[in-house]
Parts: C-alpha cells; structure tokens; sequence
C-alpha cells in the first residue's frame, strides 16, 4: 500500500512540475512599452478568476441537487440523515463560493474602472492617415 502511495505522490510530483512551467508562459507578465499593461493583466486575472468561480458555483448547485436526491431515494432513517447532513455541507459550500464570487465580481469592476482611468489618461496614438 506504501508502493502505491509513493508512486502516486511522485506522478503527482511529475505532473505537477511539468505543468508549472506551461502555466507561466500562459501568464506572461505585461510588458512596460504598452500604456495600460499592468492594469489588463489585473482585469484579465480577475476575470479568468470569476470565470473560474462561476464554474465552481455551478458544480455546487449540481452537487446540491444530486444530494437532495439522495434524500428522496434513501430509505432508511441513518441514510436519511447522512443525505441531509451531505445537502447541509453542500449548501455551506456553496454559500462560500457564492460570496467569493460576489467579490470577485466587485474586483472585476473596480479593474475595469483602473484599466478605463488608465486608458482615458494615456490615449491609444491615432494611426497616420495613409497618402
């Protein structure tokens, strides 16, 4: 059992290494030269972020539905409970992604009021006309 728990943490240890670098060049940092850079990367991580939430916050609706259902098909009285005290942790999981994502919607906006300041103040260079 020990093999098997050593072989599992090293794949996951191999996985996990090989990734970390593809998740970096995803994520490359905004270069100075672009008026604005820091302030989109701001707004795009929060929005890859709430993107993210929205997801997790749909599985725990799902997950309150299948333990709900759970309630109805149970027949015994400890199966019963055991249902209901899994729809009880569902809900308070979901409650608490529920309110992540009610800030990250905040963040969102206050990034796009940064990016909108920053654009008003450095305007985008209008292109020469062609002769």
């Amino acid at each position: 059992m020990t093999l098997a728990r050593t072989a599992a943490a090293a794949a996951v240890l191999t996985l996990g290494i090989s990734i970390a670098p593809l998740a970096g060049a995803v994520a490359a940092p905004p270069t100075d030269d672009v008026p604005c850079a820091k302030e989109q990367g701001q707004l795009d991580k929060a929005q890859a972020k709430l993107e993210s939430l929205t997801a997790k916050l749909a599985a725990k609706k799902e997950a309150i539905a299948e333990a709900k259902a759970e309630v109805k098909a149970s027949t015994t009285a400890q199966e019963k409970r055991s249902a209901r005290a899994a729809v009880a942790t569902a809900k308070e999981k979901k409650a608490t992604v529920k309110k992540a994502k009610k800030f990250q919607v905040q963040r969102v906006e206050h990034a796009q009021e940064r990016l909108d300041k920053c654009l008003a103040k450095n305007p985008a260079p209008a292109p020469a006309p062609a002769a």
